[in-house]
């Protein structure tokens, strides 16, 4: 039992000490956080559907929503994909009109890409107003990590080049907000 304490505390301290060496230094010589690596990504995310201007209606809601910490991809975390959340267009159903969020999935050579992240995190983040897509890095076990709020942000260079180099392999838009509801008129006799 005493082996099995010391075993986990030594695996505990070398975590802590590759997750120390992941951040790296911003602009003002902070270190950049380290993003919590989550399983499984989503476009529903609390936070990310604030940093889109949304908020997921109550009747969507399957749980306690629980933001996801942003920040860079921790030591050692190996992206195979990404997922990008943006606002979609409006979706029409039986109960009115939704504003939505447009969830597409992208693959292809992932070589640079951190390092973008990386000058992305360090820049001076997005024009008052954009409307910036949220970006999640997924491992090929399905983790993954949520990236800083601006991290899209970066003018024809950067994550948004090379984001635009990847193929698109799933797009799906997710009904998120009810804008309109239907109103119910009574029948006339």
């Amino acid at each position: 039992m005493r082996v099995a304490a010391v075993r986990a505390t030594t695996a505990l301290a070398a975590v802590l000490v590759v997750a120390g060496c992941a951040a790296t230094s911003s602009s003002d010589g902070s270190p950049a956080p380290t993003a919590e690596v989550r399983t499984g990504a989503g476009c529903l995310d609390p936070g990310v559907l604030e940093a889109l201007g949304l908020r997921l209606d109550a009747t969507l809601h399957t749980g306690a929503p629980t933001p996801t910490s942003r920040g860079l991809p921790p030591a050692g975390f190996v992206a195979d994909s990404v997922l990008v959340c943006e606002r979609g267009e409006t979706l029409r159903d039986s109960a009115g009109t939704w504003w939505s969020v447009t969830a597409t999935r992208l693959e292809g050579d992932l070589t640079g890409l951190v390092d973008d992240v990386t000058d992305a995190a360090d820049g001076a983040g997005c024009a008052d107003g954009a409307d910036v897509p949220q970006v999640w890095l997924v491992d090929a076990m399905g983790s993954a990590v949520l990236l800083p709020r601006d991290a899209a942000c970066g003018g024809a260079d950067g994550l948004p080049a090379a984001l635009e180099t990847l193929e698109v392999v799933e797009r799906t838009e997710h009904p998120v907000e009810l804008a309109r509801p239907v109103t119910a008129q009574a029948s006339a006799p």
